[in-house]
């Protein structure tokens, strides 16, 4: 599938990434493995890519760290850690560190000059996308006022910053792409609390209508459309988030069990406005006995678009002890649409 950012073709439905799965990153008998100190700069040494196109993920942090000592951005005393942030692509619980193959790591770091960024992109096949790290979580924090919402991203170097993790659910996987430059870190574990919290929920009530009202790039709503919710509805109001949450639809229709998804606006046109306060719709999907509907837009709006309906909804804002909003928007929407309403 062509990325909606970039242009390229390195989007994969979800059938796709999860029938390829671990075996993604697995070491072929003639790959090297020596897992250094990341504590300590690593030694001088050569990397060589095996045969079958991977390389060990260390190995390849090492050829970073050396080209940038080279161009003078570290000095060669720095622990290797200080290359940055690994991303892998596609994102996954793994038992041992990964090998890769190319274009599957991305790299967040305050290291790397533009210059740099894209002598690595073209020196080191397994390299997506470098971002400067500007030391503040991706997105939108507090809105109380919309008009004076302040919002953060990262800036892309090189590549494209577009890439997706895989979160289990007891009824399998989902696929959730982002644009990690313009979201928080979110990387899968073995046993996803929020989304067996949301399944309990679900069994629990076996709701009409589950709302996932500060959806994110759609993670807990596209787990209970997995889970078998037949009436979904994603919400957020900043650009990036309720985009992708649109466009997973398209990537997992097949495993939610969707016929049609339709995205209602394209990537340039909703980045026009980043945060927005009306609900925008972004995009649907439908099939046999489902649907789902993606908004941006303010979440007590929301209420306009439900009646009559037992109703779960699911609120999980990034950061819950400094979002100022949460008691207010359960009470609201507790009032105003009813159900049940819990934070995963």
């Amino acid at each position: 599938m062509e990325c909606p950012v970039c242009g390229n073709d390195h989007i994969h439905d979800a059938r796709d990434l999860i029938s390829r799965g671990k075996g993604l990153f697995s070491p072929c008998p003639d790959c090297d493995r020596i897992i250094r100190n990341k504590s300590v700069p690593p030694e001088d040494f050569s990397s060589v890519s095996c045969s079958c196109g991977k390389v060990f993920i260390d190995d390849v942090y090492v050829s970073l760290y050396h080209l940038l000592v080279d161009s003078g951005l570290l000095s060669g005393t720095e622990p290797l850690s200080a290359v940055g942030t690994p991303l892998i692509d596609p994102g996954m619980f793994l038992r041992s560190p990964p090998h890769l193959p190319p274009r599957t790591l991305l790299v967040i770091s305050s290291v790397f000059d533009k210059v740099v960024a894209d002598r690595a992109y073209q020196m080191i096949p397994q390299i997506s996308g470098i971002l400067t790290d500007r030391g503040i979580p991706p997105g939108i924090g507090d809105i109380r006022d919309f008009s004076r919402s302040v919002s953060s991203e990262h800036t892309l170097l090189c590549g494209c910053d577009v890439r997706s993790d895989l979160f289990p659910t007891s009824k399998g996987p989902i696929v959730v792409y982002k644009k990690q430059g313009s979201a928080h870190i979110e990387f899968p574990h073995g046993i996803d609390p929020k989304i067996r919290s949301v399944e309990s929920a679900i069994r629990k009530m076996r709701p009409e209508l589950f709302v996932d009202a500060c959806s994110g790039s759609g993670t807990l709503g596209l787990a209970g459309m997995r889970l078998g919710v037949r009436h979904a509805l994603l919400n957020d109001p900043w650009y990036a988030a309720a985009f992708f949450a649109g466009f997973n639809l398209l990537v997992n229709k097949e495993v939610i069990g969707l016929d049609d998804c339709r995205l209602h606006t394209d990537f340039n046109r909703i980045r026009q406005q980043l945060v927005r306060e009306e609900p925008f719709p972004v995009a649907c999907g439908y099939g046999p006995e489902k649907s789902v509907e993606v908004y941006q837009g303010a979440m007590n709006l929301l209420s306009t678009q439900i009646s009559g309906q037992k109703v779960l909804t699911v609120f999980d804002p990034f950061d819950k002890k400094q979002f100022m909003q949460n008691q207010s928007f359960i009470s609201f929407w507790q009032r105003t649409v009813g159900g049940e309403v819990f934070i995963p």
